[in-house]
């Protein structure tokens, strides 16, 4: 029973990839998550304005997105890289990770009232990262939103030297 719980204390759990998917999604929806100087949300939602379906899809272990521009290369990089970091930070196993995917709606119903109706520019979209172990289950975070299209007129670039 010992050596069960010593290999508890070492190894970290799966209910842990929750934690992950919850720091992911947080992190992407955040300001601070640029591409080319501007809000990298804004920057998806101007990419899907010319689509039918108004969904970005990002695998974060193929390092792929869908619908693909190459600007968007940059940020899917770093978004893997994070997950890496934080697997290993967590001591979890690699193997343990079947699939990880960003998921992002824009254009959404509001169905969801995480804030007050229309008390944020922009129209809603709802972000989710599924993060599905080698088990089958999925750990799912989910984030609601407003956000504009991306438009250089309306919005300031980053000064910082290092963007996503």
């Amino acid at each position: 029973m010992s050596f069960v719980r010593s290999l508890r204390d070492i190894m970290g759990c799966r209910r842990e990839l929750g934690s992950i998917a919850s720091g992911i999604i947080g992190s992407f929806c955040s300001r601070n998550n640029d591409v080319d100087g501007y809000w990298g949300i804004g920057k998806l939602h101007k990419h899907v304005d010319l689509f039918e379906s108004k969904v970005v899809s990002i695998d974060l272990l193929s390092q792929t997105i869908a619908p693909y521009d190459p600007s968007f290369e940059l940020m899917v990089k770093h978004y893997s890289e994070m997950l890496q970091k934080l697997v290993a930070k967590r001591e979890l196993r690699p193997n343990w990770l079947r699939a990880v995917h960003v998921r992002i709606e824009f254009d959404v119903t509001n169905e969801h009232y995480d804030h007050y109706w229309r008390s944020a520019l922009g129209n809603p979209c709802k972000m989710e990262c599924i993060i599905e172990d080698d088990l089958g289950k999925r750990h799912i975070a989910l984030l609601h939103a407003n956000c504009y299209p991306h438009d250089p007129r309306r919005e300031a670039r980053s000064t910082r030297i290092a963007n996503v």
